[in-house]
Parts: C-alpha cells; sequence; structure tokens
C-alpha cells in the first residue's frame, strides 16, 4: 500500500489538519476545502454538515494518509456504505416487486449493486472528479470508484442517518443516475463469466452442489465451487442453478477486487 508522505510536523496532528495538508499539497483536482465543500454540496439535496466524512469518503487505499499514528482511508466507510445500499435497494425492490420470491429479489439487486453498476453510477455522479488515486492494475481502475460511491454513501448515512440516505436514493439516484429497467432486463451469468475465466487462465474448476434441509423442511442447495483442492467459494439457493450462480458471483467479485 502506497502512503502519502507528509512532513513529520504533520504526522501526529489532528485528523483535519492533515486533510487540509493533502488538499493543499497532493495534486488535489479541488483547490481548496471550501471548493470540495461546493461540490459535495452539489451532489446532495441538502447541505453536508461534518465534511470530513466526505474528505475520507475520496482517500482510496492507494492514498492513505497517516495521522496520529493511524492510516486514513475510506475502506471503512466502504464497507459501512455496501451495507446501506444493500439495505436500500432491497427494500425498495421489495415494495417495487411484490410478486417476485427471495431468489429473484437477490438476483435483480446483484445486477444493481456489483462493481460494474455501482462504477457506472459513480462516474455519472462525476465522482471520478473527487478522487485521488493510484492505479496498479486494469481491474482496480474497473471497480475503484464503484468503491468510493460505497464510501460516499456510507459517510452520508454517518452524516444524516438512514431516512435521508434513503431520500437521497430516491429524489436523486433512482430518477437520474440508476436505471433499473435497462439494469434489469440485463442477465449476468456468473457461471459461464468463471468458465471462461478459468479456461483463459488455464484452470480447471467444478461446481459440487448438494442438497440439505433446513429447519422448515425445505431443501437448500449448497455449491461449492473448486480448483484442485481449494475452495473458492460457496453458494447457497432454491435450486442448483441459484446455488452455482451465487458461488460463481462471489468467486468473480472476490478475483476482481483482488485485482
Amino acid at each position: 500500500m502506497e502512503v502519502i508522505t507528509l512532513p513529520s510536523s504533520l504526522k501526529n496532528l489532528s485528523l483535519n489538519t492533515v486533510l487540509t495538508f493533502r488538499l493543499k499539497h497532493t495534486k488535489p483536482l479541488l483547490p481548496n476545502q471550501k471548493g470540495f465543500h461546493m461540490q459535495i454540496k452539489k451532489l446532495l439535496p441538502f447541505p453536508p454538515r461534518n465534511i470530513t466524512l466526505y474528505q475520507i469518503a475520496f482517500i482510496t487505499r492507494s492514498q492513505s494518509l497517516p495521522s496520529s499514528g493511524k492510516i486514513i482511508n475510506n475502506e471503512r466507510l466502504e464497507f459501512l456504505g455496501d451495507t446501506v445500499i444493500n439495505t436500500i435497494i432491497s427494500e425498495h425492490l421489495y415494495r417495487l416487486f411484490p410478486e417476485k420470491n427471495e431468489g429473484e429479489l437477490s438476483k435483480f439487486r446483484s445486477r444493481i449493486v456489483n462493481g460494474s453498476s455501482l462504477n457506472d453510477i459513480a462516474l455519472k455522479l462525476k465522482l471520478d472528479q473527487l478522487v485521488q488515486y493510484t492505479f496498479h492494475s486494469e481491474n482496480q481502475y474497473k471497480h475503484i470508484f464503484g468503491d468510493v460511491f460505497e464510501a460516499f454513501i456510507g459517510a452520508l448515512f454517518l452524516d444524516h442517518g438512514y431516512k435521508k440516505t434513503q431520500q437521497y436514493f430516491h429524489q436523486i439516484l433512482f430518477k437520474k443516475y440508476i436505471d433499473l429497467p435497462d439494469i434489469l432486463k440485463t442477465e449476468t451469468d456468473f457461471k459461464s463469466m468463471m468458465l471462461n475465466w478459468a479456461q483463459k487462465n488455464h484452470k480447471k474448476i467444478f461446481f459440487a452442489t448438494t442438497e440439505n434441509y433446513n429447519a422448515k423442511g425445505i431443501i437448500i442447495f449448497r455449491s461449492l465451487l473448486q480448483t484442485n483442492n481449494s475452495i473458492l467459494s460457496e453458494g447457497t439457493g432454491n435450486s442448483k442453478k441459484e446455488a452455482e450462480q451465487k458461488a460463481a458471483q462471489k468467486a468473480w467479485e472476490e478475483i476482481h477486487a483482488a485485482g
């Protein structure tokens, strides 16, 4: 991990001091803190209250900053934002498709929140213009802005809470930036994608799928995606196909997240 080098006199100072230094001295795309604040304000239907949260959201791992003995980047906000996004999308789909079962809703959600879709949303919002980053691979480029979008939503959640974050999705994102009909009509066959990946990388993969009964006596399928003697991922579902797709999706996302 690359860490921005700060003068020794700044290394043990407060986070606000370090962030101000970053905006002034690390090739910022925005010239000052006021400019950054204005850009964030344009993105939201309500004014930001804690601008520091949003500053951290745009610090990628490759541009981590030392502050008071800690490393500051957006990974914790990304973790939080991922959960918030999944919750908001899940509730929206639950209400939008009352006739769909759990498996179908999960499939719809996975198309919306996968790395490629989130990356597209981030670029439409022009979040890339606010990010300091260093690329180490093409795959990292493909998902870095989606990760920043997750961190941005994590910052918004901490700054304004769940209701305002949900309001942002409904008033702004669903109306202008998330084309649900277009996303939902796109079938993502992760099993085929993993088989193609294995062929290109001269690997042999296979799915070991078993049937089990849950506490209610319903059959649940569990699929292990394996290569040689190693387990790449696992997935469960109400059918063999669904379990294999979920296992393939987990493996696909982990491989590409690793770059």
